[in-house]
């Protein structure tokens, strides 16, 4: 019934960008008989009507598309088909094309990218790796500057590369860039910590394209993107609290909830605790740090595993996402939990760094004015992606009719009996010279499946998601005879599978799966392998009651029973009665699995709302402070009133010493005048006479640069320290509250609803801590000149 619906809606929104495609055919055919000179020339006449108000980008996107298309034919040798125009008319309008592997998605966005780009306000294709967006650059910029539109990459794919001044700049300001979403999010934290209007090199987020959209702005939404900065007080407790948590038992001293990823101590660990460290009540303030890494360790044992979501690489714990199965070298979990893991495995203990900035893909997609995405697999995602990011969902059809076959699971009762079948698949297949592409959910047990192959004498070739490029190669070899690839799940993902002509007369690629995913989504990623254009081929998933998702997702009976183990596994495998049971627990497993990200995704962007509205603030008020030509307008006297009657409102400065060392700390080291002739308990005379002292000093400090142009930078840096500052502290702070939170178990108040009104009442604080510091800063600063006669501010 759903999908019944679900194709007649989807049907209703291919009629209406078929309308556009039907205005496109008809260019088509005139810009065919275009020399040339007269196809190029329309760049130009369409930047001038659109400068001119003639005409907007929806009302020029048929003859735009049209003149991508006859110049893509002619450059590329490439003529993109009535399909992938109804792609690329979906991304135009902001929402997510469902496009099947092998359909021609590189290609697809030229067209939209083409039409935004000519806007002058930049156009970005954003990729999951920097192998990918490097290639499908190299591929399509002849065709952008044929047409005379300017192509980038937005980074230089070279290792611990050291930028030049205003390189970066010169890379993101061009009509087209090809980036990743973990290079433009990290360029957007550093450019928004920038001290300078000239170092700032992002322009506007104008137009995206995300590739592989579900993957990146669903599946890695959860893990922000980090920028550390100074290092953190180090605990000494974590071999210690390692001790004590290999000495508990679980369901007796603390429980596990895998699904929740949750652990917490019962009440006889609490008292296990208090007896081991010698103390009355763990939880009383002056053991914070004792419950914080008791409770970072019991993660670290309990919910990170070896091989799956971690590894050892040179004496460092290197972290595995486990979406993808890729290394994610150089970034470490926040608020001690990575320090935690290492104390776990016994490497050496790493120094926790103190947050400077973060931001989740969420949110930093939400900074375009408009973006729109690909993928093969986002009719699954729907319901999501309108939610969060209000984007519709249009299944674009094939080209050519799918003939893969999904073939049904075979079901066995454990993860032995499953993979000697496997074995026997593959070899079985192998020896028909049909290529298989074995996949599987880690590293481990590729290189098991890969290893046992040789062990047969079948050569075969290991992809574990290290080297992209060398993957894509090899994914890309996969489909000739007698070919056998192991693979895990996402490795060599946006590479084709290209059949040798034999291959076509036996069947296509065979594609095995060891085990169902986390989510069904990935599942049809992975089948999507086989069958690319029409081609022929098959899909097949094993699984068993013992596999990862079973065992993480489900709570039936079947699971563990001896009994049933103890049967013969060619009785089960025949057996209808069981297929159906364990279909069933598998499919159930998975749904539970997505529904729990589902929700994590919605907390995680719960979350970020909060640090989101105060990043936008901050980031808004440092553009205005760079932006600035000159001071003579802003009121520093009321900056001053604000600060000094706050401050004897709770610094309660009563009496004279109080006085005094307030104006040592944040006005002046020299000051000596007398205060005995002030009324202390006169508020007004008060702030009056500090306001005073601030005057002086400030005249002071800036008669001691005479140019113009190092007053204002003066002024500037004083501003921008103070707001660097303490935001930093902010964001840390809202790291830290946020893992303590999410530390919380069982039966607490809204724990969403508290952490934002902890971030409410922090950034209230933290707005009083900006002004104050801009105080300090532009008080007691010393200004020098270097040899270069280079202004150096030395801030207090």
């Amino acid at each position: 019934m759903n999908s019944g619906i679900n194709t007649i809606i989807n049907n209703m929104r291919l009629r209406r960008v078929s309308k556009s495609l039907k205005q496109i055919n008809s260019l088509s055919k005139e810009y065919a008989n275009y020399t040339d000179e007269q196809l190029k020339a329309k760049t130009l006449q369409f930047k001038e009507r659109l400068q001119s108000s003639k005409t907007t980008l929806d009302k020029l996107l048929p003859e735009a598309y049209a003149t991508v298309r006859e110049a893509s034919k002619r450059v590329l040798g490439m003529y993109p088909k009535d399909v992938q125009v109804l792609g690329a008319i979906v991304m135009h309008q902001g929402n997510i094309a469902e496009m099947q592997t092998g359909e021609g998605k590189t290609l697809t966005a030229t067209m939209p990218l083409y039409l935004n780009g000519l806007a002058g306000k930049g156009a970005y294709l954003i990729t999951t790796n920097e192998y990918l967006a490097k290639r499908d650059y190299q591929e399509m910029k002849p065709l952008y500057e044929w047409l005379g539109l300017s192509a980038s990459l937005g980074f230089v794919d070279i290792p611990n590369y050291e930028y030049e001044e205003n390189e970066k700049y010169h890379l993101y300001h061009h009509d087209i860039v090809y980036t990743t979403n973990g290079r433009l999010g990290f360029d957007y934290l550093i450019d928004n910590l920038a001290d300078d209007i000239q170092a700032k090199f992002l322009p506007d987020l104008n137009f995206a394209i995300i590739d592989e959209v579900d993957s990146i702005i669903l599946d890695a939404a959860q893990t922000p993107l980090v920028i550390s900065g100074a290092p953190r007080v180090q605990s000494n407790l974590f071999h210690i609290v390692k001790s004590f948590v290999e000495t508990l038992e679980e369901d007796v001293h603390f429980q596990v909830k895998f699904n929740k990823k949750e652990v917490w101590l019962t009440e006889e660990g609490i008292e296990a605790a208090n007896h081991y460290f010698k103390v009355n009540n763990m939880y009383e303030n002056q053991h914070f740090d004792l419950v914080r890494i008791i409770n970072l360790s019991l993660r670290a044992k309990y919910l990170f595993k070896y091989n799956l979501d971690y590894f050892i690489f040179d004496g460092e714990i290197v972290l595995i996402d486990r979406i993808t199965g890729r290394m994610l070298q150089g970034t470490k979990l926040q608020s001690g939990l990575h320090q935690a893991i290492e104390a776990i495995e016994d490497v050496e203990i790493s120094r926790d760094m103190s947050v400077m900035a973060t931001i989740t893909f969420q949110n930093l997609f939400k900074q375009f004015n408009q973006f729109s995405g690909m993928t093969g697999t986002g009719k699954l995602g729907e319901k999501e992606f309108f939610d969060l990011y209000s984007k519709i969902v249009v299944e674009i059809p094939t080209n050519s009719p799918i003939k893969r076959d999904d073939r049904p699971d075979r079901v066995f009762a454990n993860g032995n009996i499953k993979n000697e079948a496997i074995l026997k698949s593959v070899v079985d297949i192998h020896r028909t010279q049909q290529p298989v592409l074995l996949i599987t959910r880690t590293a481990e047990a590729a290189e098991y499946f890969s290893q046992q192959l040789f062990k047969k004498d079948i050569p075969n070739n290991l992809l574990i998601a290290q080297n992209v490029a060398k993957e894509a190669q090899m994914i890309a070899e996969a489909g000739q005879l007698s070919a056998v690839t192991v693979a895990t799940s996402m490795a060599g993902r946006g590479t084709d599978i290209k059949l040798a002509k034999d291959v076509f007369e036996i069947g296509g690629l065979a594609v095995i799966i060891n085990e169902h995913m986390e989510n069904s989504r990935v599942d049809r990623q992975l089948r999507g392998r086989s069958g690319r254009q029409g081609d022929p081929g098959y899909s097949q998933i094993f699984v068993s009651l013992d596999d990862y998702l079973v065992k993480r997702w489900s709570n039936s009976n079947l699971v563990g029973n001896e009994k049933l183990l103890s049967l013969e596994s060619s009785k089960l495998e025949n057996s209808t009665l069981f297929q159906r049971r364990v279909k069933s627990i598998v499919n159930k497993a998975q749904r539970v699995s997505e529904e729990t990200a589902m929700v994590n995704r919605e907390m995680a962007n719960e979350f970020e709302k909060s640090i989101s509205i105060q990043r936008e603030k901050i980031y808004d008020l440092r553009d205005q402070i760079l932006e600035r030509e000159h001071f003579e307008d802003f009121n520093f006297e009321q900056l001053a009133r604000d600060v000094f009657a706050n401050d004897i409102k709770y610094k309660k400065l009563i009496n004279e010493e109080a006085l005094i060392n307030y104006i040592y700390k944040n006005l002046s080291f020299v000051f000596n005048e007398t205060v005995s002739n002030i009324d202390i308990k006169n508020r007004e005379e008060v702030i009056q006479f500090l306001i005073k002292q601030f005057k002086q000093q400030l005249n002071h400090n800036l008669k001691e640069v005479s140019d113009p142009y190092l007053k204002r930078r003066f002024l500037q840096k004083s501003f921008i320290k103070a707001i660097d500052s303490e935001w930093i502290e902010q964001v840390d702070n809202l790291q830290q509250l946020k893992a303590s939170v999410n530390n919380r178990q069982n039966g607490q108040r809204n724990i969403i609803y508290e952490y934002h009104k902890v971030a409410l009442e922090t950034y209230e604080l933290m707005a009083k801590d900006i002004k104050r510091k801009i105080i300090r800063n532009l008080c007691l600063s010393i200004l020098t000149f270097d040899k270069s006669d280079d202004m150096v501010i030395h801030f207090p």
